[in-house]
């Protein structure tokens, strides 16, 4: 080999490991981090999963956050049939479908392979290396080998959920598009006529303006105070984690989870801005309760009105009914 030839690979090694460095410790999930050091997913020479599957669907890898992959055992997980999902052993074992090859016995520990709405990924093109390189379901002529080990008489889905001991799953949709689309649909919080542009800033808002409204009243607390108080720490949770986990929903808004439901973050706000001004609502009718001598039965049906309309509303948010939240 020419000394030429040799300085050429040795700088394309060079690169290739500083570049995966790079992309490594740019991880934002930690999740991701963990899947990028498995065996059969871990960049080699040949094959760079990452950079092969973001230049096929433009996924800003580096970029994802904290929350977008996760780990289960389920193996009826939705999203192994709909999403993007990683076939993992913890550790070596026999493979029962290896045939007579030698190679083809062991199943060694790290990610079989990939699948993508239930089939096995495969690299095209460039080695899976160069910037042409793409990823994609096998069948064609044009395949090379399959992401992850790749083991023969493994690359069926049934198969590959029969022995895999867990599975990475990500809702790919979700991400689809690099960062350009979660970063214009970045939720520009709002609460009565404030806007915010991150979920501390809305959080604080939403606690002090139920403090002050609060602190107004001239009788003691009672359970209209407690269930606002309530309102306030989900809606703050939810906030929290809609703006960590950067999710769109099918009309193309940005959603959070409560008990497990999607809804809308703008739902979430704009219902927050409605019970706040409810809970002030209450406070002044009390306060003109205590204050008046002869209009009490009218301040007190409008009060009974306003505790009727909050506990409703935390129903609502307990649930996490998205169609109920939207209609506070």
């Amino acid at each position: 080999m020419k000394k030429s030839d040799l300085r050429r690979i040795i700088k394309e090694e060079l690169v290739n490991v500083l570049e995966e460095a790079r992309l490594n410790e740019g991880f934002a999930d930690p999740e991701i981090r963990k899947l990028a050091r498995l065996g059969g997913i871990e960049a080699g020479r040949w094959t760079n999963f990452f950079k092969s599957f973001a230049n096929t669907y433009d996924i800003a890898w580096d970029q994802l956050p904290k929350g977008t992959l996760n780990k289960t055992t389920n193996m009826n997980d939705p999203l192994i049939k709909n999403g993007l999902a990683f076939f993992v052993i913890e550790n070596d074992k026999q493979n029962p479908y290896g045939g007579n090859r030698y190679f083809d016995q062991t199943l060694r520990a790290g990610v079989m392979a990939a699948t993508l709405n239930g089939k096995v990924q495969y690299y095209y093109g460039s080695r899976g290396r160069g910037s042409g390189s793409t990823i994609g379901p096998g069948g064609g002529y044009k395949a090379g080998q399959a992401v992850g080990a790749g083991v023969r008489g493994t690359l069926q889905l049934k198969k590959l959920k029969e022995l895999a001991d867990y599975v990475y799953v990500m809702d790919f949709e979700t991400f689809r598009g690099g960062t350009k689309a979660l970063k214009a649909k970045r939720a520009e919080l709002k609460l009565g006529k404030d806007k915010f542009k991150d979920a501390a800033g809305w959080r604080r808002a939403n606690l002090a303006r139920y403090k002050d409204i609060m602190d107004a009243r001239v009788g003691s607390r009672d359970q209209v105070d407690r269930m606002t108080a309530e309102i306030v720490k989900i809606s703050n949770d939810a906030i929290t984690t809609g703006m960590e986990v950067t999710k769109i929903g099918k009309y193309g808004d940005l959603v959070t989870t409560i008990n497990g439901n999607e809804v809308e973050i703008n739902a979430v706000t704009n219902a927050m801005t409605r019970i706040l001004r409810t809970y002030a609502e209450y406070i002044r009718f009390e306060n003109e309760e205590e204050r008046q001598q002869f209009s009490q039965d009218f301040y007190k049906e409008r009060k009974a009105d306003a505790a009727g309309k909050i506990s409703q509303a935390l129903k609502a948010f307990k649930s996490g009914n998205a169609r109920q939240i939207e209609r506070i």
